[in-house]
């Protein structure tokens, strides 16, 4: 009896104390995916919105096209709050809204008041769809990018958005195409 007794005394003990230890094996899926969101262009779409979810698949062919090394991908959500909470969040940098969405997440009225201030700026605009970016996408991307979808301008329906909207400036990159200007890359980082 007292074997007994010990034996699952000691398998519990044996099985605590080595609960640290797989812990620290287990791993967790947040550094694959910062090496993922780095090495891939996402754009987010949601399926609540059909629509926007077309047009998505639409402006991500053409870059993939134009811009192979972008690697660019769309992504999905469930609803647009979860778009908002990612841009938010800086894990994605862009995404493609309706009007109304755009405009509801930029100003933080219903159902994104919990993400306000959420600050976007224009890459391209179709006259209901814009693509949205955060300030803080490199000005030569959003360039790039913004020249890769309006070779395409007429089959994707795309316009100039002149200034903004709602309130939104038109991201740095891409004033410089609607000015017509040419960027240069950056200089390459030197090798140690």
């Amino acid at each position: 009896m007292q074997r007994r007794s010990f034996i699952s005394r000691l398998s519990l003990v044996t099985a605590l104390a080595s609960f640290p230890a797989v812990k620290a094996l287990a791993h967790t899926p947040y550094r694959l995916w910062n090496v993922f969101r780095k090495s891939n262009m996402q754009i987010m779409t949601s399926h609540a919105d059909y629509t926007g979810d077309e047009i998505g698949d639409a402006w991500v062919a053409v870059l993939r096209e134009n811009l192979p090394l972008s690697r660019a991908m769309v992504s999905r959500t469930h609803d647009m709050p979860r778009i908002a909470s990612l841009l938010k969040t800086d894990q994605v940098k862009s995404a493609v809204l309706s009007y109304q969405h755009a405009r509801l997440m930029f100003t933080g009225e219903p159902p994104f008041e919990e993400f306000a201030p959420l600050q976007m700026e224009i890459l391209v605009d179709n006259g209901k769809y814009l693509l949205v970016t955060l300030p803080n996408l490199p000005l030569y991307h959003g360039y790039l990018v913004t020249t890769a979808l309006m070779e395409a301008a007429d089959k994707l329906q795309l316009i100039n958005p002149g200034k903004g909207r709602f309130g939104m400036s038109v991201h740095a990159g891409a004033q410089a195409y609607y000015r017509g200007e040419k960027l240069d890359p950056p200089p390459a980082p030197a090798e140690k």
